[in-house]
């Protein structure tokens, strides 16, 4: 019997060994940074390869790179509005209004070119010019279509809502990570208000998506990003007081509208924040930096792999740019026994791959998780 990648998938998220380990190559951090794109596709002779469009990682890979990748997800990313280039290779966001800067070939969100850092009231927050419509058809054309046709190809579709599922993306974009984390004692009313906001507004728009792609999707992903690489940014207490009551309001959306894993995206050592994303309803784990304090494949699959499923955990900081081919196979193998057995992976990097990796350990990296991902698993 050979599963589709859809196939495999439930039964990994449902705890049981599948066929193959499903692979996911795509999507915003679980693919390649724009700036090592283009040396990739040329080294594998893909002539007719797309400029890297992507944040965080490469949105639009070709077609073939993710044939020769073994990839098993297909991405489903809302419509957005148009951004502004500006001066000195400032771009404004349209949806939300905050600034962006590319600096070295990564894009940036200086605390100092927030929009809203220096709002001291409500009415200050109210004033911003650029909030997202609900209404804008740009969010939904189209969806539906695309939707059911990936589904029908049998493989995993990742629905990616953007800057419409990551609360606290946009808070600290919008004022600077600085406020956001001393809004809530110095001004907690502008904190409650602001994030509010933000959340009721991704709120509509979420819902309305969701009416449309729901049926579809096998995997929805949020985004906040609240841990460094040495612990959480914030305590367990503050993550259920000042920021679980907004995330939750968007999950409860999802699980109402549509059948699909709810992921969270959270970098770095985010282990002790982990009973937190539980109470909010998330089910999956990306991009599990194994490098970050406690977050040892081990300890992970040992406390939550009867909780969590696993999304990403090949080591991007030393052992891929760093290691041999022979590293990276041996790397991977591990990786998989570790939090693969009985289910509960989803193989992928523990974040974009990063300009200065080596060609040759990206495939090696694809190629080795195709070979030990089949079950049953050897030693």
């Amino acid at each position: 019997m050979i599963l589709t990648p859809q196939e495999n998938f439930w039964k990994v998220v449902n705890h049981e060994e599948p066929e193959r380990l499903p692979i996911f190559w795509g999507g915003s951090n679980s693919s390649i940074v724009p700036s090592h794109y283009d040396a990739l596709c040329n080294h594998l002779g893909i002539p007719a390869y797309n400029n890297g469009v992507g944040d965080f990682g490469v949105i639009n890979l070709q077609p073939e790179l993710r044939k020769r990748f073994h990839s098993d997800v297909e991405l489903l990313l809302i419509g957005a509005p148009y951004r502004t280039s500006m001066a000195d290779g400032i771009t404004q966001d349209g949806m939300w209004g905050f600034f962006m800067k590319d600096v070295h070939g990564y894009r940036t969100f200086p605390d100092q070119i927030a929009p809203l850092r220096q709002a001291k009231t409500i009415a200050d927050i109210e004033a911003h010019p650029i909030w997202p419509d609900p209404d804008d058809p740009i969010y939904y054309r189209g969806q539906k279509e695309k939707a059911r046709t990936l589904h029908n190809s049998g493989k995993i579709v990742m629905g990616e809502a953007s800057y419409a599922s990551a609360p606290f993306f946009i808070y600290p974009w919008l004022r600077g990570v600085d406020k956001w984390m001393m809004d809530p004692r110095l001004n907690p009313d502008l904190y409650r208000h602001l994030a509010q906001k933000i959340t009721t507004l991704s709120a509509q728009i979420l819902e309305r998506w969701l009416e449309q792609v729901g049926p579809y999707l096998d995997v929805l992903c949020f985004y906040d990003d609240i841990a460094m690489q040495t612990g959480p940014m914030v305590s367990l207490d503050h993550y259920r007081q000042w920021i679980m009551p907004y995330e939750k309001q968007l999950t409860d959306i999802a699980k109402k509208m549509t059948k699909a894993k709810r992921s969270i995206h959270c970098c770095g050592s985010c282990y002790d924040l982990i009973p937190g994303f539980l109470e909010v309803g998330y089910e999956i784990l990306n991009p599990v930096q194994t490098r970050a304090k406690n977050m040892e494949a081990w300890r992970l699959k040992q406390n939550y792999g009867d909780q969590l499923t696993f999304y990403g955990g090949i080591d991007v900081q030393r052992l891929l740019p760093f290691g041999t081919v022979d590293e990276v196979r041996q790397g991977v193998k591990d990786v998989i026994k570790t939090l693969g057995t009985g289910g509960g992976l989803l193989f992928a990097t523990s974040h974009n791959i990063e300009p200065d990796t080596p060609i040759e350990n990206i495939i090696a990296m694809f190629d080795a998780a195709y070979e030990f991902g089949q079950y049953p698993l050897k030693d």
